[in-house]
């Protein structure tokens, strides 16, 4: 049983290994773009999952209602907001203007204010002169929409024009978008559904290009979402290099009876739940049992799109809970700046699952587990204080790292005070620390102020401690102290790293 629980261990360090290093699929993408792939790429090793939800079909239904309702209920907003470009039941002579993107200011105020977004796209058949038919093969012939010399073709080509039309306003508004066109291809109920397998792909391919290098969008994250409840979900993927996340969409009851997740991961790419919700549409489904069945059944999940109506948390149950889950990132928790965790760098203590064996001196409360202070996502160590002329307070662990620091540069980590109880002019400054060897011999990074609005990088130099004291390292911590008298306050302590 052991040897079993070794084997999971090192497989799922492999397979994230694997994912880690991933480029996006388009070599040209914008920074943003890249970070936002690799932050959500880290997720799952932190604990945590994106919440997000379908706010409906621009421009028949979209709207924010029940965002603002999730708001209310939960206090809560969820991290991805998502629009569907295209109502594909409707009828037009230019049947490319079904596409609409008026929902792009509702995505983009989304944005500014700290959240992700995604775009679906339920397209009419470009078989037909006049739209509708998304559920219709009427006489398409799939390989058409790649051929410039059919009607059906050129149709297509101003499909993807009117689409690239709504993806560049993103772009120019430093939008980055999670884009999941052609979902559940291998179902049976769209008509680019249960299409030969190499032709689509190569659609797919073909509307990459177009949209990437012909159209010149480099703000987009592409997401490969096929259907769980039929078979082969990976038989349709185009490759990596034309995929940066893969994603399943689930409609069920029983979250523990989800398919096809093992044969997601084996594609090496961040896994997503492209869209959730019930099979049964009468308000009872227990949201919770979603966060509990990823926790122990379905680790790898980084995101999912609850959708509307029905099929939402707030039209089922236990919607707070499950919005104010730990694991649960909304918007306002999304920390992706330029501070993600550097190539190279291993991460020793990021919190996400409590405060383990550290512990505080000359403390007045605590130490415990926070998301007062976030950095990349995950909470934070806080205790509150005393505040003193020289006082000095301590949080530290004796626990030996199971990561061997030897051979590493730096240890890194976050730090932050509390913005009360100050009198007199007074400061904090923090040192990170080490004690090694059967000495407990003392080394730290040198005095670095803490601000109450920011987080601080305190870095330590491990290239002064001999590699006899490196392997034998019998406490990390950090040392806050205070020049002054005053109140009470808090300090913070988060995401430690060795690089």
């Amino acid at each position: 049983m052991q040897w079993t629980w070794y084997i999971s261990v090192l497989l799922w360090l492999i397979v994230a290994n694997s994912c880690l290093a991933q480029q996006t699929a388009d070599t040209a993408a914008n920074e943003k773009t890249k970070q936002i792939l690799k932050y959500i790429t880290e997720l799952p090793l932190q604990g945590k999952v994106l919440s997000g939800q379908f706010a409906g079909y621009s421009p028949d239904t979209f709207n924010t209602n029940q965002i603002d309702e999730i708001t209310r209920q939960t206090g809560q907003i969820p991290a991805i907001l998502g629009c569907d470009y295209a109502c594909g039941w409707n009828y037009k002579a230019s049947p490319h203007f079904i596409i609409d993107y008026s929902c792009n200011p509702s995505l983009i105020d989304h944005w500014n204010n700290g959240g992700l977004v995604t775009v679906n796209i339920h397209l009419p058949n470009p078989a037909s002169p006049n739209g509708g038919g998304y559920k219709d093969r009427m006489n398409l012939n799939f390989a058409d929409l790649i051929n410039s010399n059919t009607d059906t073709g050129k149709r297509w080509i101003l499909f993807l024009d009117r689409m690239a039309q709504g993806l560049d306003n993103l772009q120019r508004a430093g939008v980055t978008v999670l884009f999941r066109p052609l979902h559940e291809m291998n179902g049976d109920w769209f008509y680019w559904c249960n299409q030969d397998s190499e032709v689509f792909k190569n659609v797919w391919r073909h509307m990459f290009n177009y949209l990437t290098y012909t159209k010149q969008l480099h703000n987009i994250l592409w997401v490969y979402s096929p259907d769980q409840s039929r078979r082969s979900p990976s038989s349709y993927y185009p490759g990596d290099s034309y995929v940066d996340i893969v994603a399943l969409d689930v409609y069920t009851d029983d979250p523990n009876s989800m398919n096809g997740y093992n044969e997601m991961l084996n594609l090496n790419k961040p896994f997503a739940l492209g869209e959730v919700g019930p099979s049964t549409t009468n308000g009872q489904f227990d949201y919770n049992r979603w966060i509990t069945t990823i926790q122990s059944r379905f680790p790898r999940v980084a995101y999912f799109l609850a959708w509307n109506d029905g099929w939402s948390p707030i039209r089922n149950q236990n919607a707070y809970t499950f919005f104010n889950h730990q694991r649960v990132i909304n918007r306002g928790k999304i920390n992706i700046n330029d501070n993600t965790t550097p190539s190279g760098s291993t991460i020793l203590y990021n919190f996400f699952n409590g405060i383990g064996e550290w512990r505080g001196s000359n403390i007045i409360g605590g130490p415990w587990q926070s998301d007062e202070f976030i950095f990349q996502s995950t909470n934070s160590l806080k205790m509150d204080i005393q505040l003193t002329q020289s006082g000095h307070y301590m949080l530290y662990t004796q626990q030996k790292p199971t990561f061997k620091v030897n051979g590493h540069k730096r240890l890194i980590a976050q730090a932050r005070v509390a913005s009360w109880g100050f009198a007199n002019n007074g400061i904090i400054t923090a040192k990170l620390y080490i004690k090694a060897g059967s000495s407990w011999k003392w080394y730290d990074s040198g005095s670095f102020q803490l601000k109450s609005n920011t987080a601080t990088e305190i870095a330590l130099n491990l290239n002064q401690i001999p590699a006899a004291e490196l392997n034998d390292i019998r406490e990390i911590g950090m040392e806050y102290t205070s020049s002054a008298n005053g109140g009470q306050t808090s300090v913070y302590l988060s995401y430690i790293i060795v690089e």
